[in-house]
């Protein structure tokens, strides 16, 4: 069984070396209603923007902030 860290990313898995100013991708899951059939429909949602150093400030409908690095992934 593989272990898993508070965030819920591999214990294993070696994290970027985010740096301020750097390029980075946030990705999560939605669920969104089809528009044919009216049922739930679950979307992935990509996100690109630059750490700061403390957070990245994405400029969707949402205005999310990740100020988590463990959550990117560098580009």
């Amino acid at each position: 069984m593989r272990d898993y860290n508070s965030y819920g990313r591999l214990s294993d898995r070696v994290l970027d070396d985010i740096q301020k100013g750097d390029t980075v991708q946030f990705s999560y899951h939605k669920v969104l209603p089809d528009k044919i059939t009216n049922r739930p429909k679950n979307t992935e949602v990509l996100l690109v923007g630059i750490w700061d150093g403390e957070k990245v400030c994405f400029d969707d409908k949402e205005q999310t902030i990740v100020k988590t690095k463990e959550w990117l992934k560098k580009l």
